[in-house]
């Protein structure tokens, strides 16, 4: 049997227990027992020592909410735009093993030991072989993963009937839509619904959770978020559902129900303990209480929020209330690069504006970190087994060297969480395990060639890559420029609005 000691100037068990001088005991992919580093010395002999006197020791950090690319959309070349505009582009294809490889090898190297993968896929009519790539790769790099197939076959251009939208549109550019039509047809409800259960047959695990993933309930017919929820109860797997990310969004449930859709997905009894909503930046005091009263909980992604200028989800108040908040990167942090400690670092500052009061509470480093680990193990199923340090729970944990965090010099009395969160990047990760193995061993990965996935992907990518996503844009400038006009008129009514912010910036006053 593997044992394994691990110690350090701080062991974090969850955000409310740091141990000085800490140290943990391993045996094969479990935690047994924590404690000083003198205590666990006496008590326990182990095959082999990680850490030193200026290590900081972490539960692995879990990455709430997100689509699994390797290569970001800017990379691949489109740059930041507003949602209901920016979702129309056309990438040339990436093989999807290879590019969940370099995923996980970024977020390994970020500290992130568990993620969130909602697929949309490369190949519509290669599903089976394409869900099957992706969680391959997930197996073997060794990064837990909570999966979950997107559906969406409703209002695919704008928040209302297609036909109507394309009868508005020139010739040549609804021709160009049909086909995108046509396209996004071939991985429908029959398909969808059939590979959900077929995926958690083949591949649930303590490593691979699935989960339904309706992408949001103006994409998704109502028949089938009921059936979603039928499957979710008898399967007993979580939701997974992006909810209210725009103003427009927003608008759309009081159009078309004449409530939110908050309230509307309450009303259909689909909210509950197992429903993760993302987003939730337009959101009011009554769908908080649904949110509240439901159980349901919700990933917050300050990176992309800001990216693509939904705005600032209240957090805050949704924590103030009892609504658990996990953080997700959604392919789009702030700098581009899947540092999570970055993207908590956004958010806690973020959540300071609650109110300009000299005497205001707002979110500190303990809840940050909490949304970070804990409560991201809790959104996608992991609770059991990861998310904080404690005897029985599975041994994922990351290594950092306080001693780069802290040069050349910061005051030793500070909360080693608050260090943390203002100084901490994925440049001071040393160590990271999953399952009591080590995969990053000193910044050198241990079961994935970082090289060679490297190399692989560029010599996967078409010489002329460039040339090709051109020509597969070329009418999707048109495109958003015709949906943007259709929006318009929306505005108006989005202006009637009462405006009470939930965060108090400055205004022109």
């Amino acid at each position: 049997m593997s044992t394994k000691l691990v110690y350090g100037k701080y062991l974090v068990i969850d955000e409310n227990t740091v141990i000085p001088s800490g140290a943990l005991y391993i045996e094969q992919d479990r935690i047994v027992d924590y404690g000083t580093y003198g205590e666990i010395t006496r008590k326990y002999r182990a095959d082999q020592s990680l850490g030193s006197a200026e290590t900081l020791i972490i539960p692995g950090l879990v990455n709430a909410h997100g689509h699994g690319k390797g290569l970001t959309d800017f990379q691949r070349g489109q740059v930041d735009e507003t949602l209901e505009t920016w979702k129309w582009r056309s990438f040339p294809p990436v093989d999807p093993f290879l590019d969940t490889c370099w995923a996980c090898v970024q977020l390994l190297a970020g500290g992130v030991t568990t993620t969130m993968h909602n697929h949309g896929l490369v190949d519509p009519g290669g599903f089976e072989q394409e869900f099957a790539a992706v969680l391959e790769a997930y197996k073997q790099c060794g990064v837990r993963v909570a999966f979950a197939p997107s559906l969406s076959t409703e209002n695919v251009f704008t928040y209302g009937e297609d036909q109507v939208f394309l009868e508005s549109l020139p010739p040549e550019l609804r021709g160009s839509c049909k086909g995108i039509l046509k396209r996004s047809a071939v991985f429908g409800e029959k398909e969808y619904f059939r590979s959900v259960r077929k995926l958690h047959a083949d591949f649930a695990s303590s490593q691979i959770q699935i989960m339904h993933g309706p992408v949001s309930p103006q994409w998704v017919r109502e028949e089938a978020l009921q059936q979603i929820r039928r499957d979710a109860d008898e399967l007993d797997i979580r939701v997974h559902i992006h909810v209210q990310q725009t103003q427009l969004q927003k608008l759309y449930g009081l159009k078309r129900y004449g409530k939110s859709l908050i309230a509307y997905l309450a009303d259909l009894d689909f909210l509950a303990e197992d429903v993760t909503c993302g987003h939730c930046v337009w959101i009011s005091e009554q769908d908080i209480d649904l949110l509240c009263r439901s159980g349901a909980s919700v990933t917050h992604h300050p990176g992309c929020n800001l990216r693509v200028r939904n705005g600032i989800s209240p957090v805050f108040e949704l924590m103030q209330r009892g609504v658990v908040v996990a953080i997700g990167m959604d392919e789009k942090e702030v700098a581009d690069d899947k540092d999570y400690l970055a993207e908590l670092r956004v958010a806690a500052k973020l959540h300071r504006l609650s109110s300009h009061r000299l005497d205001s509470p707002c979110l500190g480093s303990r809840e940050i970190f909490r949304m970070g680990t804990r409560n991201g193990a809790a959104v996608l199923g992991f609770d059991g087994w990861v998310g904080t340090l404690h005897r029985g729970k599975r041994a994922d944990l990351v290594l950092l060297d306080m001693e780069a965090i802290s040069e050349p010099y910061t005051y030793e009395g500070h909360d080693p969480l608050d260090l943390l969160l203002y100084r901490g990047n994925k440049n001071h990760i040393r160590t990271v395990l999953v399952d009591g193995e080590v995969l990053l061993d000193q910044g050198r990965f241990t079961r994935i060639d970082r090289e060679e996935v490297i190399r692989k992907l560029r010599e996967s990518i078409p010489a002329d890559y460039g040339q090709r996503f051109d020509e597969a844009n070329r009418s999707m400038s048109a495109l958003r420029e015709a949906i943007a006009e259709h929006f318009d008129p929306w505005y108006e009514e989005i202006e009637e609005w009462r405006k009470q912010p939930y965060y108090f910036m400055n205004n022109r006053f």
